[in-house]
């Protein structure tokens, strides 16, 4: 038998034909409700998933799992991480953490790198395996080798992360922490560039460096994170009137509480 049968008679043992639904819940509420981890397409393109707004809006979920039930039978492993996203969080219908384990691991070894993303967040959050951030920061690893430059902010974290659980085997590590956001940054990603940013401005656990923490700021700014808009503004704030205004009303624009207060000041001041 090949291999492509042998994956093709274990999926369809793993996949139920019928999912188990979840009790009603009002629309409003499941779009506010995202859970852990990143569908494909979230993943891979940075955008809201096709996949999540027909689940959202969908009469019969049912006919949308016997569609993508069928393309998993085929091997596809971005509907392997999308069905193990779902059966890890039960957005759509009812949770299976050992089946969606089973799932992401079946497409993280077929190059999937938001399945390896949703492996980290499985261990780091605990759903239905022992806390583990040894575990999560491996996978975390794979994602970020397989090309998913937001696992370096995870990881960016998880090394600054003070951890409560007495059995964790976890250490602190500020200087790994900003090498792995330094590895998103320069891969272009967005939260990645704030954190390297803001740390070369302040001189947090690296040397001050405020050419280069503006440059990240900004950079991440462009990009539409608030909080860097915001640092923007606080540090022309004294320094530079027009750069100041320009960085107020963008982060503004960006939903800045901090910089709506800025402008209403200035407009008290005489």
């Amino acid at each position: 038998m090949s291999a492509a049968s042998n994956i093709h008679s274990l999926l369809a043992r793993l996949l139920p034909e019928r999912i188990v639904p979840l009790p009603a819940i009002p629309r409003r509420h499941l779009r506010l409700f995202a859970g852990v981890g990143l569908p494909t397409q979230w993943a891979v393109l940075g955008e809201r998933s096709v996949l999540v707004s027909r689940l959202d809006e969908a009469v019969d979920v049912q006919a949308i799992y016997s569609d993508l039930r069928i393309q998993a039978l085929q091997g596809n492993p971005a509907v392997l991480n999308d069905l193990g996203w779902i059966w890890l969080n039960g957005r759509y219908w009812r949770a299976d953490t050992a089946l969606a384990s089973h799932l992401l691991r079946m497409a993280a070894l077929q190059g999937n790198a938001a399945a390896w993303y949703n492996l980290g967040q499985q261990h780091y959050f605990g759903k239905g395996v022992p806390v583990c951030y040894a575990n999560a920061a491996q996978y975390y690893r794979h994602a970020f080798e397989s090309g998913l430059s937001h696992a370096a902010a995870a990881l960016g974290d998880l090394y600054e992360e003070e951890v409560c659980e007495t059995d964790q085997d976890w250490q602190v590590d500020a200087a790994e922490a900003y090498a792995w956001f330094m590895r998103g940054a320069q891969r272009g990603e967005a939260r990645c560039r704030f954190e390297v940013g803001y740390r070369q401005l302040h001189g947090l656990h690296v040397r001050t460096d405020v050419k280069a923490g503006l440059y990240w700021l900004e950079l991440a700014a462009g990009a539409g994170v608030m909080q860097a808009a915001e640092e923007l503004a606080v540090h022309f704030s004294r320094r530079d009137a027009s750069r100041y205004l320009d960085w107020r009303d963008q982060a503004i624009a960006l939903g800045s509480k901090l910089a709506l207060t800025m402008k209403l000041e200035d407009q008290v001041q005489p």
